[in-house]
C-alpha cells in the first residue's frame, strides 16, 4: 500500500506550539469520503508506505481556536473521513502557525473534498486510488497533479479562485475540460477548444476519461498534458 501525504501548513511567526497525531483505522470500509476544510494554509502532497490503516495524521498548530477536529465513521462498507479547522475567524490577523500532515492509504477508493483558504498549494493526487473530487481552490497559487495511471472514470468539480491554477493531466487519458463563468486566463496546453469546452485528442476513443467542471472567478489557469 502506498499512501499520500498532504502537509497543510501557514506560518507567520514561530511560537508555542501544540503537537497532535491521530491514527485512523479503515475499518470495513470499501470505500471512503473525504472532507479536508482548512483555512489558511500551504498545501503539499508526497508519498510515503503505510499499512491496514487509512489516515496517519500529524498536527503542529499554536492557536487552540485552529485545533482541528478529526470524526471517521462507517455505514454500509463506506467510511466518512472529516478533517476540518475549528474557527475561522480567529486569529486571522495574529502571529500563528498552522501545519497538518495527514497520510492517506492509497489503495482504498477515495472521494475527496477539499476547502482551502488563502495560500500557495500543491496536490499531488497522481498515486492515490481517486474517484472522485471537488475543490474550492480560494486565493493564492495552486499547482494540481492529475497525472495518475487511473482505472476508472474520475468527475473533478474546481472552484477556482483568484492566482495562478496550474492542472496537470495524463496524455495517455481522454480528457474533457468545461469551463463556466469567470474572468480568467485560460492556457491549454495539447487541447482543443470548442466553445468553453477543451479536450485531448484521444478523447473519443479512450476507455477512461477525466471529465473536469471548473467554476472559475479571476486569475489565470494553466491545463498541461504530462
Amino acid at each position: 500500500m502506498i499512501p499520500f501525504l498532504v502537509c497543510l501548513s501557514w506560518l507567520l511567526e514561530l511560537g508555542e506550539h501544540t503537537e497532535e497525531t491521530y491514527n485512523v483505522e479503515l475499518e470495513e470500509a470499501e470505500k471512503v469520503n473525504a472532507m479536508i476544510v482548512v483555512y489558511k494554509e500551504v498545501i503539499s502532497i508526497f508519498q510515503v508506505e503505510i499499512k491496514q490503516l487509512l489516515l496517519i495524521s500529524d498536527f503542529d498548530y499554536n492557536l487552540n481556536q485552529w485545533a482541528p477536529q478529526v470524526t471517521y465513521s462507517t455505514e454500509d462498507n463506506e467510511g466518512k473521513l472529516k478533517i476540518m479547522q475549528k474557527e475561522k475567524e480567529k486569529g486571522l490577523f495574529d502571529s500563528v502557525e498552522n501545519k497538518w500532515s495527514l497520510i492517506f492509504n492509497q489503495t482504498i477508493p477515495l472521494e475527496l473534498d477539499i476547502v482551502m483558504g488563502s495560500g500557495d498549494n500543491h496536490l499531488d493526487l497522481s498515486s492515490i486510488n481517486l474517484i472522485d473530487l471537488k475543490a474550492v481552490i480560494g486565493t493564492g497559487n495552486t499547482i494540481l497533479d492529475l497525472t495518475g495511471n487511473y482505472q476508472e472514470n474520475i468527475q473533478i468539480y474546481l472552484v477556482g479562485g483568484v492566482g495562478r491554477t496550474t492542472i496537470n493531466l495524463p496524455e495517455d487519458i481522454g480528457i474533457r475540460l468545461w469551463i463556466k463563468d469567470g474572468l480568467n486566463i485560460i492556457s491549454c496546453d495539447g487541447l482543443d477548444k470548442f466553445g468553453n469546452f477543451y479536450s485531448n485528442s484521444i478523447f473519443d476513443f479512450s476507455e477512461r476519461k477525466i471529465y473536469i467542471t471548473l467554476f472559475s472567478v479571476l486569475g489565470t489557469i494553466d491545463v498541461n498534458l504530462i
